[in-house]
């Protein structure tokens, strides 16, 4: 097993004595600092050991890890084997979690290292307010992931859409539509997807009373496996008890987005990674 060492949050900063020079501290979560917690167990084939330290208001859930794995020869190796990756970033996203039954959370991006106690340290002391307001700001707050989807294989719903895009459409012979149809699907499609993203952009906004920050987040360029393509993805940071709220409009939008051509979904809650400050 390995060794479990707990730092009181009450013990401000900590040296780098009894880290061996293979290693490096893994950040987890910036959180409020709170008296007499400690942390879990380490996972011994993870972290070697696993620290609580607390630095003036706030507290970080570090690790302690060898550098190799993450930097060096073998760290690209390590980082695309899904055998290797997939119970660290679990491990991460398990911690994180942890630590959001005692305090708000910054949470760390996966993989944020530091070469030392003393260099997190420093960092914290030259970023604890914008921290400690973020902190503020999304107490009993959690974000959701909004997205929105649009199936394009059904022939009906593209003789709809070419109704839609063509005004000439019904006056074409079934022969002339096919030709038109193989020529200028890519097109229609992305008339589609245009129309089911600027419903999903619009009907965000319409949550504005519902959320207290929405942010547009990068699309998966793949189509699901039956067919169906995310068109439009959204982080929403909503106060716990606002989410049955916005629950309710999404069912109750529903008729609305299948004439757009959109399905919405709503999916979470996580501690909210998509709104942090940039800590330069």
């Amino acid at each position: 097993m390995a060794e479990v060492e707990g730092v009181s949050p009450r013990q401000d900063g900590a040296d780098s004595s009894g880290l061996a020079s293979e290693t490096a501290i893994y950040l987890f979560a910036f959180a409020d600092r709170i008296d007499a917690l400690r942390p879990p167990p380490p996972d011994a084939t993870l972290e070697r050991r696993l620290m609580l330290l607390g630095v003036g208001s706030l507290a970080a859930l570090v690790g302690v890890v060898p550098v190799a794995d993450y930097s060096g020869a073998d760290s690209e190796r390590h980082l695309s084997d899904i055998a290797w990756l997939a119970p660290r970033v679990r491990r991460h996203g398990e911690l994180v979690e942890w630590m959001t039954q005692w305090s708000p959370v910054f949470p760390a991006p996966f993989a944020t290292l530091y070469a030392s106690l003393d260099n997190l340290t420093a960092f914290m002391h030259a970023h604890e307010a914008t921290i400690a307001a973020f902190l503020r700001e999304v107490a009993d707050k959690e974000e959701w992931e909004l997205r929105a989807f649009a199936h394009f294989d059904d022939p009906e719903a593209l003789d709809r859409l070419a109704c839609e895009a063509w005004p000439d459409w019904r006056k074409l012979s079934r022969g002339a539509r096919y030709m038109r149809l193989c020529r200028d699907r890519g097109a229609l499609i992305d008339f589609a997807r245009a129309e089911a993203a600027a419903f999903a952009r619009d009907f965000v906004a319409e949550l504005g009373g519902l959320t207290s920050d929405a942010r547009s987040l990068a699309l998966s360029s793949s189509a699901a496996p039956d067919g169906t393509q995310p068109v439009a993805r959204y982080a929403l940071l909503v106060a716990k008890t606002g989410v049955a709220a916005i629950r309710v409009r999404i069912q109750d939008i529903g008729p609305r987005a299948s004439s757009r051509h959109a399905e919405i979904a709503l999916s979470g809650p996580w501690p909210p990674f998509s709104f942090r400050p940039d800590l330069k």
